[in-house]
């Protein structure tokens, strides 16, 4: 199970950053869930570190969903 959501995972951070390229501001949800997914498997897997980056990467899409929210009411 762990490996499907891992793939899932990786699939959903390549969607982001193909629709960060084209400036579309949904990419900050399709990380948030990626890197909440990489979080819990790194949990699971006591690989804490990891962890800590995927949930720091996590704040960092919420703070970039945002910032563009903010640029586009402007």
């Amino acid at each position: 199970m762990s490996e499907i959501i891992g793939t899932i995972a990786t699939i959903l951070a390549v969607t982001g950053v193909v629709l960060n390229n084209r400036r579309m501001r949904v990419c900050f949800v399709i990380w948030l869930v990626s890197n909440a997914l990489s979080c819990y498997l790194h949990v699971g897997a006591g690989l804490f570190s990891l962890a800590a980056r995927d949930a720091i990467f996590s704040v960092l899409a919420v703070e970039g969903w945002l910032i563009w929210g903010k640029k586009n009411s402007i």
